[in-house]
């Protein structure tokens, strides 16, 4: 898990390239200012699962028009522990994908890839990763590129959705929802 290269095709290829600076990955001037909010194509793959999430938003890859994006191997090497962290989470969180908390924990904290039907369950869990990763891209490319034409309206953009994503975060109920797990 997060040990070999990841490529995606299609729109969402072109959605991770307009989110993330990369040298030589200048904006398209004709469309937008294409402001970059992440630094590296690793840094999206960390949080935008979770924003996917968030948003209960997944995503399918769209090869309807041509665009490819990726990462070699050696770039997840020092986020291991961050994608892991993510990974888990999300596992536990899919109630959509596994409803059985028991199974949700099962596949949260297994990793064993030696056997044909273990790395099979890997591949299929890294596929809902992978979907909420999609799903992140589309959030964001929504909220930053497409709404975005000038460095103002991507400062008030910017704004908007950290105090919305703020105002979403109810603290008692996220307390209220821990208790309830680790009561059982």
């Amino acid at each position: 898990m997060f040990d070999s290269s990841f490529r995606i095709t299609g729109k969402h290829a072109n959605y991770w390239k307009d989110l993330c600076e990369l040298a030589g990955n200048v904006p398209d001037r004709d469309q937008h200012n294409n402001f970059k909010i992440f630094n590296a194509y690793i840094d999206a793959y960390i949080l935008c699962p979770m924003i996917g999430y968030q948003y209960n938003r997944k995503g399918v890859i769209d090869n309807s028009v041509s665009g490819e994006a990726g990462m070699i191997a050696d770039v997840f090497k020092e986020r291991r522990a961050q994608l892991k962290f993510i990974y888990q989470t999300l596992m536990l969180l899919d109630v959509d994908s596994e409803p059985d908390l028991e199974k949700r924990v099962y596949r949260a904290f297994t990793f064993a890839e030696s056997t044909k039907e273990e790395k099979q369950f890997i591949s299929d869990n890294m596929k809902i990763y992978n979907s909420y990763f999609l799903g992140g891209l589309e959030v964001l490319h929504e909220e930053f590129v497409d709404q975005c034409i000038d460095q103002e309206s991507y400062l008030k953009q910017i704004f908007d959705y950290v105090r919305h994503f703020d105002e979403e975060q109810d603290g008692d109920a996220l307390k209220e929802g821990i208790d309830k797990y680790i009561n059982k």
